[in-house]
């Protein structure tokens, strides 16, 4: 597969890189290593990202190569520029969001790079796909690590890493493998620094951050003799705590803490007003399979999905969907 993604690269000269909307590290981490690798090799490369880079993830882009997506401004005519477009950490292109109009009317040549289970992707010209990678950063480094001799460039090495940290959420969870810790390893040992990395990815919360998760905690519902937990956050909970829907980040795993939980989900209300889920599995349940239902999709034990419904009546849907998948897989 990477042999085709090579040549796909080669055949092109002006790449536009995006990932999916409310971009997270592994996919701006792939986008940022990608572009410096492309960059190194004489091409015109841009990233866009919809709708911000979010604040924790800035550190990886000390060029300011990222540009947020301004339909009506600078990025009107976007669909003209590249001769290629790829998505990163995606293979459904609505998972673009607002960037999803340019990409339909674009005249370059599509295509997807990512490591999420999905049927075959639709809407592109070729694929990237390989379910058994951690991260779509080590998809990423499995291209450029044998490609270019000696160490990787310092911020191509810290994008890398900071991507495979934020997938496998600091290589605790169980898309965690031999692999991948062989090539964090080998990252480290070309000078990027673990503590750094976890800093600048996680402790960078704001007092609006840590009201936020008290209030949703504070509404925290258990179901299923507390084998399901979950919590919601409302438009009017942002509003209250002065919060936005960049720290909602993380919040999914506070209700998996618990002891005896199976599975944990945080709802959510989007900017435009559909309902938002995210769910995260211990280690028996299919979320996935839970999510699909719901035109979503990632990974087994971790996935997501959006509906155009008010938010009760999905978190009810949801619900049930969730108990259905739980009595299949928990014997």
């Amino acid at each position: 597969m990477l042999d085709r993604f090579a040549d796909f690269l080669d055949r092109h000269t002006k790449v536009l890189l995006t990932t999916h909307e409310n971009p997270d590290g592994d996919g701006v981490g792939a986008a940022i290593a990608l572009a410096a690798h492309l960059k190194g090799q004489g091409k015109a490369v841009r990233i866009v990202v919809t709708p911000v880079l979010p604040e924790n993830l800035r550190f990886l882009d000390p060029e300011g190569w990222i540009e947020a997506f301004e339909p009506g401004g600078v990025h009107a005519d976007l669909a003209a520029w590249p001769d290629a477009w790829l998505l990163i950490d995606a293979s459904e292109p609505h998972r673009m969001g607002p960037l999803f109009a340019a990409f339909q009317g674009t005249g370059a040549e599509r295509a997807c790079l990512d490591h999420h289970l999905k049927d075959a992707p639709q809407g592109f010209d070729d694929e990237f796909t390989d379910p058994t990678a951690s991260a779509s950063t080590e998809l990423v480094y499995d291209l450029v690590r044998p490609r270019l001799g000696g160490d990787l460039p310092p911020v191509m090495a810290q994008a890398l890493y900071a991507g495979m940290v934020s997938d496998t959420g600091n290589f605790r969870h169980s898309n965690t493998t031999p692999k991948i810790h062989h090539a964090a390893a080998d990252l480290i040992a070309q000078g990027v620094h673990p503590a750094r990395t976890y800093n600048a990815l996680y402790q960078t919360a704001t007092p609006a951050k840590l009201k936020l998760f008290g209030r949703a905690m504070g509404g925290l519902q258990l179901r299923d003799a507390g084998r399901f937990a979950y919590v919601a956050v409302t438009a009017a909970d942002l509003a209250a705590c002065g919060a936005t829907h960049e720290d909602l980040d993380e919040l999914v795993e506070e209700p998996r803490k618990l002891f005896g939980v199976e599975v944990a989900a945080l709802f959510s209300e989007t900017a435009d007003g559909r309902a938002k889920v995210s769910l995260r599995s211990r280690e028996r349940v299919d979320v996935n399979a839970v999510c699909r239902l719901f035109g979503g999709g990632g990974h087994r034990l971790a996935s997501g999905a959006k509906v155009a419904q008010p938010l009760p009546a999905f978190i009810a849907q949801v619900e049930a969907a969730v108990q259905a998948q739980m009595a299949k897989d928990i014997v």
